[in-house]
């Protein structure tokens, strides 16, 4: 089954760290989405500062109790190629 999560926008001047992306844009947002197609699926995200902060890929490996893929990739990688 392919799926998309909803779009969850973030209001002009905030802030992205750590804490937020964890807090607001997966716990509240991204990881249910996710959660209601399936529980398997692959979670792809770039080498940003806050998807890259230690607590965020434990977050990410705590929920990964189902079969989850997660694909980070460095900010010199041309995501593209690396697309199937």
């Amino acid at each position: 089954m392919l799926g998309k999560t909803s779009l969850h926008f973030v209001d002009p001047g905030t802030k992205i760290n750590g804490k937020y992306y964890r807090d607001v844009l997966l716990m509240r947002g991204l990881l249910p989405d996710i959660r209601s197609y399936s529980q398997y699926f692959t979670f792809q995200q770039d080498g940003a500062p806050a998807h890259r902060a230690r607590e965020t890929v434990d977050l990410l490996k705590q929920f990964s109790s189902v079969q989850f893929n997660i694909h980070l990739y460095s900010a010199s990688t041309n995501v593209s190629n690396a697309l199937p």
